[in-house]
């Protein structure tokens, strides 16, 4: 089973996707995870813009990749991320998992989400900041992940149509969310 978690900023997503892999004592690979995962490979060369999840200067990148097809320079990091995780059982946090692993029966993808004033206080208690620089950095890390998701993928980040399960885990909390995925996962399984 792999597991995807997309997520707004301050969702707690982290954690709950350490509750999950504990909960199936499956790996959970993070960003950093994933790098250095790339870089022990001998990937990292075709994959480090993929993993700074920023928009992508489209001026920049047609001037660089003048003469190259730009689905192709797109899709290879996302290929790269496939042929490195395999057929592996476990969660992977943003990187456009939900996209990449579509074909996969056994995916499981998730978005998580809450209001935006509640996941402004959490990453206010989080980095110990004001209430405004919070709330910048929420909507700014937001921004280059919409951005981010549609340049890879062309798909709207987001969309409840391209997920399994969309929760507000602000609202429902990180333990509960874990929970409402485990009893999600054992129902389809059951199915």
């Amino acid at each position: 089973m792999i597991i995807t978690i997309a997520r707004q900023c301050g969702c707690g997503a982290a954690n709950v996707g350490k509750l999950l892999s504990k909960h199936y004592g499956i790996p959970f690979y993070t960003r950093k995870n994933l790098l250095e995962m790339a870089d022990k490979r001998g990937m990292l060369d075709e994959m480090e813009s993929f993993f700074d999840e920023r928009p992508v200067d489209e001026l920049l990148f047609a001037i660089s990749s003048f003469g190259e097809n730009r689905r192709d320079l797109t899709e290879k990091p996302l290929h790269a991320l496939a042929a490195m995780i395999g057929d592996e059982d476990c969660i992977i946090i943003g990187r456009c998992g939900n996209y990449i692993f579509r074909e996969r029966k056994d995916l499981v993808s998730l978005f998580l989400k809450g209001g935006l004033d509640e996941r402004v206080d959490a990453v206010q208690q989080e980095q110990h900041i004001s209430f405004a620089d919070a709330k910048d950095f929420v909507e700014h890390t937001d921004e280059c992940r919409e951005a981010y998701h549609k340049y890879y993928t062309e798909l709207t980040w987001g969309n409840a149509q391209d997920y399994d399960l969309c929760v507000d885990s602000v609202r429902l909390g990180t333990e509960k969310t874990a929970r409402f995925i485990e009893q999600y996962i054992q129902e389809i399984k059951n199915k």
